[in-house]
């Protein structure tokens, strides 16, 4: 797999910090745990598992929104099963699978309507996901991955709730800052000047 230069989400949306993110990942992979656990019969099979895993991350998430330890402000934005909320300007929803095939995420398409107040580029993501990554060997464990895709449905942000990353598959940059501008030195009148009023400096050095 090549290397995927990636941002950190409050790059783009200073309200997804880490504690925002774990606020929701912990449940999920709390659901995902206590579905494992019960769901262990004869008559179980990844079919089971993952519905009910699904239908529990649904009806948490829609609590956790509304909670009053909710660190940020969420507005639900669609409550039906496509389940879209939204923090700042992030619009984002939940699933499961591999954030480096979008399409067995079955990512909407997302279509720019005339509200959006920024133009976007193929640098800024639209979408939002938190995805469930769950194990492919006994000795892995579950974790949870925050991503943002673009308007091609290409990652361009990421977070992981697990902090052993493979650093050879995926290479995190730094935030996003804006280049620095020269200012001239600003002007300051002669304070022996007769006409200097008082509202003079109460105006220019407040």
């Amino acid at each position: 797999m090549k290397e995927i230069k990636l941002h950190p989400p409050s790059a783009f949306e200073p309200l997804l910090t880490d504690n925002v993110l774990m606020y929701f990942a912990i449940p999920m992979l709390d659901i995902y745990h206590d579905v494992h656990m019960l769901l262990n019969s004869i008559n179980d099979n990844n079919y089971t598992r993952g519905t009910a895993i699904f239908g529990r991350t649904y009806e948490q998430f829609k609590k956790l929104i509304v909670s009053d330890d909710c660190p940020v402000e969420v507005h639900l934005k669609d409550g039906t099963f496509k389940f879209i909320f939204q923090i700042g300007y992030a619009q984002i929803g939940f699933c499961k699978g591999d954030f480096t095939d979008p399409k067995s995420l079955k990512l909407r398409k997302y279509r720019p309507s005339n509200y959006d107040l920024f133009q976007f580029d193929d640098n800024q993501p639209v979408i939002w996901k938190f995805i469930l990554n769950e194990p492919k060997t006994e000795e892995e464990e579950a974790f949870i991955e925050f991503v943002g895709f673009n308007l091609a449905n290409e990652p361009v942000a990421y977070w992981s709730s697990n902090d052993n990353r493979d650093s050879n598959k995926l290479h995190l940059l730094d935030p996003i800052t804006p280049e620095s501008v020269e200012l001239n030195a600003p002007f300051i009148e002669d304070p022996d000047e007769d006409d200097l009023l008082d509202e003079d400096l109460d105006t220019k050095f407040k």
